[in-house]
């Protein structure tokens, strides 16, 4: 056999092992969900818990490589013109969030300065929050689309985020949430829950302000480890998937 017929061979090979395994890269980009509505005004530790909050999450930020692909959207109602909105429609209450920073890289400091602004007002539209971010605010076909949720409770606008997730999830395994609870009642953790087992995150539950540093360093580093639960839960979707360099293997 040829050198010239030897190399053709395995060029054939090749391309037929790629087609029955269905190989692609997986980029992550991160979207934070941030909290504002009045009950992040109560306090913890000292001083209101957005504060509180948004310091830790800054903190974070700082460590962050500029590439991080990474946003911003608001639960509430920030302190702006939509305030004038909800006085002259209160029935857009239900409707109050907001994509502040779209995704994207070199964004850190644009989101440390939206984060600076927020002053909390209204309610937790959260079905509907994550409708919009899960369908409109990322940006990737192919990438994996993390969630940071940070609340302090659970849907109050008659909505059912769990059984939302559930549907989205019957045909999508690439969403994963990961929830800053911070001292959510039980009820309110129960559903909060959900949402991180459906998509394979995690959720933290914040009794004291230290705890929140951990868990946004936990949520925001870029480590393949805290993608464990989820790679470890990719077999439902019978391909060969790269994170990161890391094959992670999954099989019909």
């Amino acid at each position: 056999m040829s050198m010239n017929i030897t190399i053709k061979y395995i060029i054939t090979i090749c391309f037929i092992f790629i087609l029955q395994i269905s190989c692609y890269s997986i980029e992550e980009e991160t979207l934070i969900i941030f909290d504002a509505s009045v009950s992040m005004l109560d306090n913890l530790g000292g001083k209101p818990k957005y504060l509180t909050a948004i310091d830790e999450a800054k903190n974070v930020l700082n460590m962050l490589p500029k590439t991080k692909r990474i946003g911003l959207r608001t639960i509430g109602v920030t302190f702006d013109s939509a305030v004038i909105s909800l006085i002259t429609n209160p029935s857009e209450i239900c409707k109050a969030t907001k994509l502040v920073v779209p995704i994207g890289t070199n964004n850190i400091e644009y989101i440390k300065n939206s984060l600076d602004s927020i002053f909390p007002l209204g309610t937790t539209p959260l079905t509907y929050t994550l409708d919009l971010a899960i369908n409109y605010d990322f940006t990737k076909l192919n990438s994996l689309k993390h969630i940071i949720l940070v609340t302090d409770g659970a849907e109050s606008c008659n909505g059912d985020p769990c059984k939302y997730i559930r549907n989205i999830m019957r045909t999508r395994k690439d969403i994963k949430i990961d929830i800053i609870a911070i001292g959510v009642n039980a009820e309110d953790f129960k559903q909060l829950k959900c949402l991180t087992d459906t998509t394979y995150g995690t959720i933290i539950n914040i009794q004291k302000p230290y705890e929140l540093k951990n868990a946004f360093n936990q949520f925001l580093s870029p480590d393949l480890k805290n993608f464990e639960n989820y790679k470890n839960n990719m077999q439902k979707n019978k391909k060969n998937i790269i994170y990161k360099n890391y094959l992670i293997e999954t099989y019909e």
